[in-house]
């Protein structure tokens, strides 16, 4: 595999060279055949680190991000810098790579722990072809929400499923979250999104708000799982935004 990315990068590195001088006022571009010759180098590089960091890694999510800019459109062929910014990720994918490489696995035997949010779920926001709502931030949202979860961040799992909950009710025309959970079809998933809303917000107030006390308990991890609830929070956040 590093072979393979260090390939890719020097190729990409090759285009950089292949900058056409316009005949118009219009900024250097690259050829239609080198244009798409560099989408899918950094497609298969985003397959690759995808492969081996994970698939909501930020080095492919910053691939992710340059592919979909419109300066990699049809109509808007990438610039030089565009074009650095996507040869700057791979590189620094393929650095980290070589870090995971180098460090000690997991022990024989010891079972790992699984993602709050599946990388089904996430594969399938990231994949969405121009939505009408801006994915970023939830995306990021969920990125840290695995990671607070594989690192035993209870307080901090707790605040950010209630960050994602306030921040998904436009993608429903919905004002609030108290609003889409009231007013999505379907009973199950009503019941699912009211726990959310009623269960976890409570839970999420508590370390959210509460001040000192000379006496503390910390929460637990069943305390703060939602999983499952925040799944079908998420697959209806994937069917509104393919629709």
């Amino acid at each position: 595999m590093q072979s393979d990315l260090q390939g890719m990068i020097d190729q990409l590195k090759s285009m950089l060279d292949r900058f056409e001088e316009p005949t118009t006022a219009a900024a250097p571009h690259l050829s239609a055949e080198d244009r798409a010759t560099t989408r899918s180098l950094l497609r298969e590089a985003k397959a690759l680190l995808d492969e081996s960091l994970g698939r909501l890694n930020e080095f492919s999510s910053a691939l992710l991000e340059v592919l979909n800019e419109p300066a990699f459109g049809i109509y808007n062929p990438p610039t030089r810098e565009k074009l650095l910014e996507g040869i700057a990720a791979v590189e620094a994918g393929l650095r980290q790579h070589r870090r995971k490489q180098t460090t000690s696995t997991t022990p024989f035997g010891v079972q790992q722990k699984p993602s709050y949010v599946a990388q089904e779920r996430i594969a399938e926001l990231q994949n969405i072809p121009a939505p009408l709502w801006d994915t970023k931030r939830l995306l990021r949202m969920v990125q840290e929400l695995n990671s607070a979860h594989a690192n035993d961040l209870h307080m901090a799992t707790a605040m950010l499923l209630r960050a994602i909950c306030d921040h998904v009710p436009p993608i429903f025309d919905k004002k609030n979250f108290a609003e889409v959970a009231n007013n999505i079809a379907g009973r199950s998933i009503s019941g699912n999104l009211k726990h959310l809303d009623s269960s976890l917000r409570n839970i999420a107030d508590t370390h959210l708000h509460a001040q000192i006390r000379q006496r503390e308990v910390l929460p637990t991890a069943s305390q703060v799982d939602f999983r499952q609830d925040l799944d079908v929070l998420l697959q209806e956040v994937v069917r509104s935004l393919r629709t």
